[in-house]
This record gives structure tokens, C-alpha cells and sequence, in this order.
């Protein structure tokens, strides 16, 4: 259902590029804001409509999506989300991946919402795009770097230090399927192997500048919302410790979010991180903090969680860089390395290389635990000793995986396909879930595997996962619990909440995930009306933000074979309870899930059965056109 026509905060215009015809179109993109605002949804809409289900994720003709919320730009706390879409490296599935910094707000100031990507290059190229104009030019002298000298180089030839950058690294051009997309150096689109795409299409960067502006349509009132949002983030009681840094917030090293890493730690098998290994990596006294050196923020936030920092002394000396925070120390925790230092090494080489954290750290921790099990030998492993707590090793098989080098050509196609390749029963060891590695935790907080396992881009959290103390909402929510009732109401209230945020392009971290917990769908709602001009009410806004993630949804059914026999965790977690600690003996229950499941698909209105989308749901979110596609396919169900 098109909404009213749209009076501020979008750019207005869309770019085209086609690397294969070395082509630059550029199109109105209002249509589309007026149907689903901007950043995921649109891109989500695109993708569906113009992508073939006989295309491979490497094809010339897959679509690599850029696309800004509707509100980046704007004076929105924390509104500076780019979402990327295309079709997964690892399944075929809907690729999505998201991230932050200042890349998004300037592509507005540049004059676009979104950049469809499609064709391949015949030699390296970066796309520049600059105040309503854009240029493909050849990548000679930065391909094969990494992205922070990629960043410093395209800075140089561009004669602009304030240009902003989105690129690839060595693991993209690499193609490995855990390749990701960096943004100012440390901003990490992470999922769907976003980066292997952007590699095959011999794309190493995008890099831009804008001197334009963004108008709202009602100025007066949205900066009183703004003041309001403002004066609620001043007052919160998180707000000073998360601008300290994350990683230096007390409740962290103590809470359930360590439970939750814990449980993947020595790839799954540990289930707990005791207190005195936690203190290592993030307590007041030692770990992080001794190395952290400042504490910025993206794009107009208020709050600020990028923490830089520096070793200057020990191996890493000279290590230096930011973004690292409570999900980059849960990386080394699959290791069971608690060296503060090694730690963050992992985590800035990640960045460098351009390397998804969570998936290589999934695919690490599986050979590790191969060699424990004598699955894979010394001479196998290039010299490595993948012992456990062995930062040296992690830090050097990670190097391995980005440029495909021994052992780490193997792991970079994942879990499934390394252990398949390998065989002698490492099947058994490997943690993947519809072909994607995972670093998740299934079996403490089921609102969390919940919504990692039903995920519509692949086993990650931000698709839906509930657990303290990250969630917040509603005072009658359920809350998430180490339980099966109620769960399914919370993940279905944050897949609609997050599909919201990535719509409007304005950071969870502000508003129903963590941090300060002070934004929410009453306030995405004024903020939408106010800088659009629209006239949404809160229900209509969830209303539009089910229909986007519908879009998803409907991509996977048309491109893949994903149905309700993919929305169970790791067989792992059902078959190997958790043996020490607090939850020893927690797994996954089959019955259990399947409650959790049943009431999940009632609530997207799916089909309990198959789990697939029906008629009727499809046409009470306006998404009639979407059941025209699924029945073409024969997908459909009554």
C-alpha cells in the first residue's frame, strides 16, 4: 500500500551501475520510499524483483545493494545505517548485512538513497561517487591491500581526507565466504558473505563525497523530537558507562551475555567462561581497558561505543585500531584464549582483512577442536598447534584463512564444505545452520536461538534474538528466559522492531537492543512522520516493517529450499548438553522447539506445517504482488 507523497529526508534518486557495460544510470528512488521507507526493505524489494532464482551468488548479474535508511543524514540519534543485500555466498539465500560509521549519511549528502550494483568488472575497479555523480575507476593500486591502506590510498588519489570509504579486503578478493565489507576502518558489514560478492565482481571499494544537504519536512517539530530523544539519552543511567566503551560497562562482565558466549566456547563444548577468564578479557584492573585509548561515535550518535585502542607492547605491539566491543571478545572465547591482547589482535585483523568475525571464528574453532580430536594432524595445519588458548595459532590461522593459504583454504568454505572435504567423522564437530556458520548460542536463552534458527539471512542474532540484557520493549513483552514459554512473542516483537530500525537506518544499539535503551516504535514513528511527511501511526509502522521482513522471507522460499525443516538449531545443540556451570545439562528439546516454532508462524501468519507464507497473510500486509510471484513458482500456500 503506497503511502503519501514524500516531502523530506530521502535523497531521491537511485544509482545504477553495471560493472560488466562499465554503465551509470541514475533513477528517482521515491517509489520506492514510499512503499518501504528506505535502507533494508528497499533493498529487500529490489533484490526479489530483479534477481532470477537460477543465479549464483558469484554471477555477473547478482545484485550487490547499497542502501541508506530513510532517516541517515537527518539529526535522528544515531541515524547512520547502511544496509547491503544480495544473494548469499553461503546458501543462495536473501544476503543481508548491515553497518554503521559515516559512509550512509554520506551517500545522502551525495544524493542517493540506494546503489544497485550488477555486472563484473574485467580488471579491479572502486566506484566513486561524488555530489549526484558517479565514476567507475580503476582499483590497480589498491587491490590486494588492505582496507585500512585502502582507505588511506583512495584518500590520496582523490585529494580528500574527508572521503568516505566502504571497501573490501584481501578475503573478499579471495572470495571467502566469511568476507565482509568495511566501513571507516572498523564499521563491519558482516553477514551473508557480503565481501565474497563485492570480490567477484572485482569491486574493491566505494568511496564517497557529498556536500549536499538533507531537508525534513516539518524542521520545527522534528527537532523538538529531537530534543526530546536527547534529554532522554542525557538522563539514562547507561548512557555515561556506554560512553566509556562497551567493553568497560561492569554489568557486562557479569551478565547473562557472557553466559551466552560462554556456551560456544572451545567451538560449543565448554558452555561456561568463568568469572576469573571474563576479568581477564574485559575487567576494570586488567584486559581491554589497559589498552583503550578513546571512545568515538558514529554518525550523529549521542552515545558513542567505538573504542580505540593500542598495544605498545609484547607479539602485538604496534597493533592499533577500533571497533572492538562485547561481541569481538566472544570471537577468542570460542578458543578459550582470555589474552586481552591476542584478543583484540583477532578482532582488528578482522577488520583489516576484512574477515566476518563470527563466521571465521566458527570455522577456526572447528579445526582446533579437529586437531584436539586428532582429526587433523601437525603437517595439516602448516605447523600450527590449534591447542586450546592458543592466541598465537588463532591469530595466524585466521591470516591463513583470508589469503586461502594451507589449512585456511579449506576453512574458508565453511564448516560444512571443510568437513565434507575432510571427512574422518569431523561432520559431527561442524556448527553451521542452513549452510552458515554460526557463533551463536542456542541452548541458555532460547529466545535467542529462536531467533538465530528462523533468521531469515542466516544464524544470526539481529534477525530476532532475545536475551538479557539486550532486550527491551514493551512492559507487557515477555522477557527473554532460559525457558521456551512466551519466547516466540518477544522474537517476533524484535524482528518487527529491527526491521524498522534498518528502514529508517537508525542504530538498535539506541533503541530496542541494547545501550541506553531510550528510542522505540513510538518514537521510529514520529521521527518518520515528521522527517518524511507521512502520516504513519505506530501500528501502521509495525504494520509495514512485517511486510518488509515478508520480503525475505518470500526470496527464501523462491531461491532456496529453506522450509520448517531449517528452523532448528545446530544438531549439536540438540544431541550435546551443556556439561559444566550454571546450565549444565541445557540442549535444545525437539518438542519444545516445535511449540516454540508453531507460535512463531502464527504470528507472521506462515503456514504452521511447511513454515511457508499464505495468501492470506501475504494480502493483509498489502504484499499481493509478492503472492503472485510465490504462486507462479508454485510456492504459494492457501
Amino acid at each position: 500500500m503506497l503511502t503519501a507523497r514524500i516531502s523530506g529526508a530521502i535523497a531521491g534518486r537511485l544509482l545504477r551501475v553495471d560493472l560488466s557495460r562499465n554503465l551509470v544510470q541514475i533513477e528517482e528512488s521515491e517509489e520506492y520510499a514510499r512503499r518501504f521507507l528506505g535502507g533494508r526493505a528497499v533493498n529487500s524489494l529490489i533484490l526479489l524483483n530483479e534477481t532470477r532464482s537460477e543465479t549464483r551468488w558469484s554471477d555477473p548479474d547478482n545484485l550487490l545493494i547499497f542502501g541508506a535508511g530513510c532517516l541517515v543524514g537527518t539529526m535522528a540519534p544515531g541515524a547512520n545505517r547502511v544496509s547491503v543485500e544480495t544473494k548469499s555466498a553461503w546458501n543462495g539465500g536473501k544476503g543481508s548485512a548491515n553497518f554503521g560509521g559515516h559512509f550512509g549519511p554520506e551517500l545522502k549528502f551525495a544524493g542517493f538513497d540506494q546503489v544497485v550494483i550488477s555486472g563484473r568488472a574485467e580488471k579491479p575497479v572502486y566506484l566513486w561517487i561524488s555530489d549526484g555523480q558517479a565514476e567507475i575507476r580503476r582499483a590497480e593500486s589498491v587491490w590486494g591491500k588492505s582496507t585500512y591502506e585502502t582507505e588511506e590510498i583512495l584518500r590520496a588519489e582523490c585529494h580528500d581526507k574527508r572521503i568516505k570509504v566502504a571497501t573490501i579486503g584481501p578475503a573478499g578478493e579471495n572470495l571467502v565466504k566469511s568476507a565482509c565489507i568495511i566501513g571507516d576502518m572498523s564499521r563491519a558489514a558482516g553477514g551473508s558473505g557480503v565481501g565474497a560478492v563485492m570480490g567477484s565482481k572485482n569491486l574493491k571499494a566505494l568511496a564517497v563525497r557529498g556536500h549536499g544537504a538533507i531537508y525534513v519536512a516539518d524542521p520545527i517539530r522534528f527537532m523538538d523530537k529531537i530534543d526530546e530523544c536527547r534529554r532522554r539519552f542525557a538522563s539514562s543511567t547507561r548512557t555515561a558507562s556506554w560512553r566509556k566503551g562497551i567493553i568497560r560497562a561492569a554489568f557486562f562482565a557479569e551478565s547473562p551475555v557472557w553466559d551466552l558466549a560462554g556456551e560456544m566456547g572451545r567451538n560449543g563444548l565448554l558452555g561456561y567462561w568463568p568469572p576469573e577468564k571474563r576479568q581477564n578479557l574485559v575487567g576494570e584492573e586488567r584486559g581491554v581497558p589497559k589498552y583503550q585509548q578513546k571512545t568515538t561515535a558514529c554518525f550523529n550518535c549521542p552515545a558513542g561505543c567505538n573504542i580505540h585502542l593500542r598495544i605498545d607492547e609484547g607479539p602485538y605491539a604496534g597493533t592499533q585500531g577500533s571497533g572492538y566491543w562485547i561481541g569481538s571478545a566472544t570471537y577468542s572465547q570460542r578458543f578459550d584464549v582470555d589474552d586481552a591482547a591476542a584478543s583484540i589482535k583477532f578482532h582488528l585483523t578482522c577488520n583489516q582483512l576484512g574477515v566476518s568475525g563470527d563466521a571465521a571464528a566458527a570455522a577456526l574453532s572447528w579445526a582446533f577442536e579437529c586437531y584436539e580430536k586428532g582429526l587433523l594432524t601437525k603437517e595439516e595445519t602448516g605447523g600450527l598447534e590449534l591447542t586450546w588458548g592458543n592466541g598465537e595459532a588463532m591469530n595466524s590461522l585466521l591470516t591463513d584463512l583470508a589469503y586461502r593459504k594451507g589449512l585456511g583454504d579449506l576453512l574458508a568454505e565453511g564448516t560444512k564444505a571443510a568437513a565434507a572435504q575432510l571427512g574422518r567423522g569431523s561432520e559431527a564437530l561442524a556448527v553451521h545452520l542452513k549452510e552458515q556458520d554460526t557463533n551463536e548460542a542456542y541452548r541458555i536463552q532460547k529466545g535467542w536461538g529462536l531467533g538465530c534458527s528462523t533468521s531469515t539471512n542466516g544464524p544470526q542474532h539481529l534477525r530476532g534474538a532475545v536475551g538479557t540484557p539486550y532486550h527491551s520493549g514493551p512492559p507487557d513483552l515477555p522477557r527473554a528466559t532460559t525457558g521456551y514459554e512466551n519466547q516466540p512473542a518477544a522474537v517476533f516483537w524484535q524482528v518487527l522492531a529491527k526491521e524498522i530500525e534498518d528502514m529508517t537506518g537508525l542504530c538498535n544499539m539506541m533503541g530496542t537492543y541494547t545501550g541506553p535503551h531510550v528510542l522505540g516504535p513510538a518514537d521510529y514513528t514520529d521521527l518518520v512522520n515528521l522527517g518524511l511527511g507521512l502520516n504513519h501511526t505506530e501500528d501502521s509502522l509495525t504494520h509495514l516493517g512485517q511486510a518488509g521482513f515478508n520480503l525475505e522471507k518470500a526470496f527464501n522460499t523462491l531461491h532456496t529450499p529453506f522450509g520448517r525443516k531449517d528452523d532448528y538449531p545446530p544438531h549439536r545443540f540438540e544431541e550435546v548438553p551443556i556439561e559444566a556451570g550454571p546450565y549444565a545439562g541445557f540442549r535444545c528439546d525437539r518438542a519444545e522447539w516445535d511449540r516454540m516454532l508453531d507460535e512463531l508462524y502464527r504470528l507472521h501468519g506462515w503456514d504452521v506445517e511447511t513454515g511457508l507464507q499464505t495468501r492470506q497473510g501475504l494480502t493483509a500486509l498489502g504484499l499481493d504482488d509478492i503472492a503472485a510471484l510465490l504462486e507462479g513458482a508454485g510456492k504459494l500456500q492457501r
